[in-house]
C-alpha cells in the first residue's frame, strides 16, 4: 500500500487512531519578507502497518481464543498489513490446539499476513503438526533458513525487512540473520527481528539463560556464548526493532551494543490467560527500560491483553501500544470485557532514521552520585541537524515525571559439572559481566546497592541472589527530522519521549503503589546505602498516573531552541506545532508572549519581563549572534518554523 508524502504518518499528539498530515497551512495577512522554503515535489512513500500477536496459550490443551480474536479484530479495524505471531500459539503443541488457533485466524487471514514463529510451548508438539498448520500462512517469497523451513525465515515488505526466528534457534541463526541484513540493508529503512524469547527482557532472556547460566552440557548454550555480543552490536548498528513474547508482561527497553549504539527490544505482553510478575527487572549493564506494565492476575484479579502497532512510512516509524483489562481465565468464560474492548494507549514513540537519541535518567538520582557520562536527568541535548541544514536542540528541562516498578528476589546456584561457571562466586561474576553493575562510588548502581550477592556463603545452602529492588524508568528522547510540509518554513522536528510516562508505581505483580507517598525496597536508593527509593512530588496538574497516555495533556517543562536559516526575516517567523486534529500549524504562543530576550534558566519556571504577565509560557526571538527562537514547551509533537 502507498500514501502521499503529505500523509507521511500519524503524528504525536494523537494516537494511531488519529489522522495524518494534509497539505493545508496556517497563514498570516502579511506576506513574509523572505519567501518560504519551497517544498520538495510530492513523492510516493510506501507505508506498512505491523501488529503483534503475543502468546495465546490457553492452559491445559487450549488456545486463548478470546483475547486472540479481540486483538485481530482491532488490527482489522486499524488496517494492519502484517501481524507478527511471536510464538506460543498453543499450550502443548497439539493438533487440536492448532485447530482452535486456526478457527480464529481463518476469519482474518485475508485481512493481513500472519507471520508465525514457534514458542517454547509449541515445540512440545511435532514439526509435522506445526508445518501442517502454519505453512500456508507464510508467503511464497519468504527466504527460509536451510533446514528450518516455516520456522526461521525472512521477507521484505515495502521498505521493512522482517526476520522471524523460532524459539531456541537464536544461537544458530547469527549467520542467517547477518546475511539477510547485509543482503537487504540498502533496500530497506527498517529491520524487525520477530521471535519468542527476549534477548534481555526482565523475566527470561537468552543472555541470562544461555550465557550467564550456560551449561557445558548444552551445545546451544556454548554456541550462544560465541555470538551473543555480536548479535547486540549487529542489531545496534542496524537500528533493529526486536520484538518478543514469552514473558506475559509488557516491556520496552533499549539494549546496548557490545560497544556503541543501542537497539529497541519490545516484549509484547500477553494475549493468553496468564500474566506474569517482574522477575529480575532491568539489566542495567546493557539495558535501559523505558516502559513496563505488569498484571499478574493472582495479585490483581485481572489480566491485560496487549495490542501493539508499528506504522512504517518512508524512513519514519510511529509506534503505539495499547492494553485492555479482562477477567477471562478459560475459553468457556466467553468474551466478557473483550466483547467491546476499550483500548488504552500505554506506550508510544515516533522517530525517523535521521534522528538524535538521548537516554534521559529520572530526577531521582541521588545528589552527589558520579554521573558516569550517562546518568543525565536533563532533557538538554546537543545540536541536532537535518539533512537540509536546519538545527535544533533542547536547552533546559529535566525528567521529573517517570514511572517506578519493583522486582522479586530470585536465587540460583551452580550445578557442578553442568554449569560453565565453576562456582557460585564465578556465577555471580558472570551476572556482573553481562547484565548488572556492581555498585561502587565511581560506578553507582542506581537500582540496588547489592544487585547480585552470595547468601549463606561457605555453607551447603550457598546461593547467588538477585535481590528484589525498586527501579525508576528512563526515557528515550528522540529528535527526528522530516522534510518541510504543509507550508512550514523549515524542516519539521519530531520530539518524542518526554510524555511517555505518567507517574505510575507498581509492585512486582502489578499491584498499584503511590509514587508520591510510598518508599522503595531496601537498597534501591542508588547511593550504596540500604535506603529505599524515596517518594517524589510529581508536577501538579500534568498527569493522572493511570497508565493512559491520552489522559495526560502535559508533560515536563522543557525548552527548545530552533535556529533560523540565514535568509529568514525574524520579524515574520514564529515556532509552530502541528495540530493533527485541525491538520494545520498552530503557533506555540500568541504575539504578546514573544520575548526579545535570550534564554535564561529562570524562564523555565517564570516569564521574561518583556511579555504579558498573563502568558502561560513564553517564546523568545533572538537576533543577536545565531538567530533562533526558544520556546518553553510541555508536550511531545512536531515543531517547525512557520509564518507569523
Amino acid at each position: 500500500m502507498t500514501l502521499r508524502y503529505s500523509c507521511i504518518g500519524l503524528l504525536l499528539g494523537s494516537s494511531l487512531l488519529g489522522g495524518c498530515l494534509s497539505s493545508g497551512s496556517s497563514s498570516s495577512d502579511d506576506a513574509p519578507t523572505t519567501p518560504p522554503v519551497t517544498p520538495p515535489p510530492v513523492a510516493e512513500v510506501t507505508s506498512l502497518k505491523v501488529g503483534v500477536l503475543p502468546d495465546t496459550q490457553g492452559g491445559g490443551f487450549n488456545t486463548s481464543i478470546h483475547p486472540m480474536r479481540a486483538l485481530l479484530e482491532f488490527y482489522r479495524e486499524q488496517d494492519v498489513d502484517v501481524v507478527l505471531v511471536v510464538g506460543d500459539l498453543s499450550e502443548s503443541g497439539t493438533p487440536a490446539e492448532y485447530a482452535q488457533w486456526r478457527s480464529v485466524a481463518e476469519d482474518y487471514k485475508n485481512d493481513f499476513t500472519l507471520l508465525p514463529v514457534q514458542g517454547n510451548h509449541d515445540i512440545k508438539g511435532t514439526d509435522l503438526d506445526w508445518v501442517d498448520n502454519v505453512s500456508d500462512l507464510v508467503p511464497a517469497d519468504a527466504m527460509h533458513m536451510p533446514g528450518q523451513e516455516y520456522k526461521t525465515y525472512a521477507l521484505v515488505r515495502d521498505n521493512v525487512l522482517i526476520i522471524n526466528i523460532s524459539y531456541g534457534h537464536m544461537p544458530f541463526t547469527y549467520d542467517f540473520v547477518r546475511q539477510m541484513i547485509e543482503t537487504h540493508r540498502a533496500d530497506v529503512d527498517h529491520i524487525i527481528v520477530s521471535t519468542h524469547n527476549t534477548m534481555v527482557g526482565s523475566r527470561y532472556g537468552y543472555i541470562r539463560e544461555k550465557a550467564v547460566e550456560a551449561y557445558d552440557t548444552s551445545a546451544s548454550d556454548q554456541q550462544f556464548l560465541q555470538v551473543h555480543e555480536d548479535y547486540r552490536q549487529l542489531f545496534a548498528d542496524n537500528d533493529v526493532i526486536y520484538i518478543a513474547g514469552h514473558e506475559h508482561s509488557y516491556t520496552r527497553s533499549l539494549i546496548s551494543g557490545n560497544f556503541g549504539g543501542h537497539y529497541t527490544e519490545i516484549v509484547s505482553g500477553s494475549a493468553s490467560y496468564k500474566g506474569y510478575d517482574s522477575r529480575f527487572g532491568e539489566s542495567e549493564q546493557i539495558q535501559n527500560v523505558v516502559m513496563v506494565k505488569v498484571n499478574d492476575s493472582g495479585a490483581t484479579g485481572e489480566l491485560d491483553v496487549n495490542a501493539s502497532i508499528l506504522n512504517f512510512s518512508g524512513d519514519r516509524v510511529d509506534y503505539a501500544s495499547y492494553f485492555e483489562n479482562h477477567t477471562i481465565t478459560a475459553n468457556e468464560d466467553g468474551m466478557k470485557e473483550l466483547a467491546s474492548p476499550d483500548w488504552k494507549l500505554v506506550d508510544r514513540f515516533s522517530r525517523t532514521t535521521e534522528r538524535c537519541d538521548k537516554i534521559v535518567f529520572p530526577s531521582s538520582i541521588p545528589a552527589g552520585n558520579q554521573l558516569n557520562m550517562t546518568h543525565d536527568k536533563r532533557y538538554k541535548t546537543n545540536a541536532c541537524v537535518s539533512a537540509n541544514g536546519f538545527e535544533a536542540k533542547i536547552i533546559d528541562g529535566e525528567n521529573n515525571i517517570f514511572n517506578r516498578y519493583e522486582t522479586r528476589t530470585r536465587t540460583t546456584d551452580v550445578e557442578p559439572g553442568i554449569n560453565t561457571a565453576t562456582s557460585n562466586t564465578a556465577l555471580a561474576a558472570r551476572y556482573y559481566r553481562w547484565l548488572h553493575i556492581p555498585h561502587a562510588s565511581y560506578s553507582p548502581n542506581l537500582n540496588n546497592s547489592q544487585r547480585v550477592r552470595l547468601i549463606n556463603a561457605g555453607t551447603a545452602d550457598e546461593e547467588v541472589q538477585i535481590r528484589e529492588t525498586t527501579i525508576d524508568l528512563k526515557k528515550q528522547l528522540s529528535l527526528s527530522w522530516v522534510d518541510t510540509f504543509a507550508g512550514a518554513l523549515s524542516d519539521s522536528l519530531i520530539i518524542s519521549g518526554i510524555q511517555g510516562q505518567d507517574g505510575t508505581y507498581i509492585n512486582a505483580r502489578g499491584v498499584p503503589k503511590n509514587l508520591e507517598t510510598d518508599t522503595g525496597l531496601p537498597g534501591s536508593y542508588g547511593d550504596g546505602s540500604e535506603l529505599g527509593k524515596q517518594p517524589v512530588v510529581l508536577p501538579a496538574e500534568r498527569v493522572n498516573s493511570n497508565w493512559i497516555l491520552d489522559d495526560d495533556a502535559r508533560g515536563d517543562d522543557y525548552v527548545l531552541q530552533f535556529n533560523l536559516a540565514a535568509n529568514m526575516n525574524p520579524e515574520h517567523i514564529t515556532l509552530g506545532r502541528w495540530n493533527a486534529q485541525s491538520e494545520q500549524w498552530a503557533p506555540v504562543v500568541t504575539a504578546e508572549c514573544i520575548s526579545q530576550q535570550s534564554y535564561d534558566a529562570s524562564y523555565l519556571t517564570g516569564l521574561p519581563n518583556d511579555v504579558d504577565a498573563s502568558c502561560a509560557a513564553a517564546m523568545g526571538l533572538v537576533t543577536v549572534g545565531v538567530q533562533h527562537v526558544w520556546a518553553k514547551l510541555d508536550q511531545d509533537g512536531v515543531y517547525a518554523l512557520i509564518e507569523r
